[in-house]
């Protein structure tokens, strides 16, 4: 697949919802953190693994006669400072199963496309490759002014319906993307008891929420920085990203403003 992504940049993959079979099933249970919290099920990881081969199975079958629905996601606050609290989705073990196993197939496709200075939640590239980016350019480049910027509230406020004609400049397979938008839609069990079904956003914490992040600010933030702003400045232009935080550095003052 990646193969393929990276030789034909317009080609659309279909068939990857029945590509969800035991083989991809069992070898993603290798990347599932044993030691995470549970979902609203109760169910951890280890008892999971317990059974896993028949609860796999049985998650096979009910991907192929379509009748899997995503359990509700739990919701959890972790302090960020300064009095405030970061909310985070915890979906149920065989949730975050299937997610994993959706979540590496976009990064086989999406891995080709995605741009230099996307740093965040991407194999092989984190926070010091962001930095050690910004601080190569800074000190060699011809840049004289710095815009840095926090999305605020971005995984509460990703567009669902933009979020799927995204994926469908690469995807063409109605039954994944049916997939993804149970995901996207799955009802919030937050700590009061009450449950929510958010209109927009992807549960911060949730298994897929970050590729599905970093394909959303690939094409919003990424593609328009460098297709569109580099070309109307009038000197030097950089933009370095790590998920939701990005700076962009300019040579010019009218630029950066």
């Amino acid at each position: 697949m990646a193969k393929k992504a990276k030789e034909q940049k317009k080609h659309r993959f279909g068939n990857l919802y029945e590509m969800l079979d035991e083989e991809i099933l069992l070898d993603s249970w290798r990347f599932i953190r044993k030691e995470a919290a549970y979902g609203v099920d109760r169910v951890s990881a280890q008892e999971y693994e317990q059974n896993l081969e028949e609860n796999v199975s049985d998650l096979v079958e009910r991907l192929k006669r379509k009748s899997y629905r995503a359990k509700l996601v739990r919701r959890k606050y972790i302090p960020k400072g300064e009095g405030k609290y970061r909310p985070l989705g915890i979906p149920a073990t065989e949730d975050k199963l299937l997610q994993l196993a959706v979540k590496r197939m976009l990064e086989a496709i999406y891995e080709q496309d995605f741009l230099s200075y996307s740093c965040g939640y991407r194999p092989n590239v984190g926070a010091l490759d962001a930095a050690h980016q910004l601080t190569v350019k800074l000190q060699f480049g011809r840049y004289h002014y710095v815009v840095e910027a926090d999305i605020k509230s971005f995984f509460d406020n990703i567009d669902h319906e933009w979020m799927i004609k995204m994926l469908e400049e690469r995807v063409d397979d109605r039954a994944l993307l049916w997939l993804i938008k149970k995901w996207l839609k799955a009802g919030v069990l937050d700590t009061d008891g009450k449950v929510n079904h958010p209109a927009t956003g992807a549960p911060q914490g949730g298994v897929i929420s970050p590729i599905l992040s970093n394909i959303y600010l690939h094409y919003v933030l990424d593609l328009w920085f460098h297709k569109v702003v580099k070309r109307r400045c009038r000197g030097e232009a950089s933009l370095i990203r790590y998920a939701d935080d990005f700076v962009c550095a300019f040579e010019y003052q009218e630029d950066a403003e």
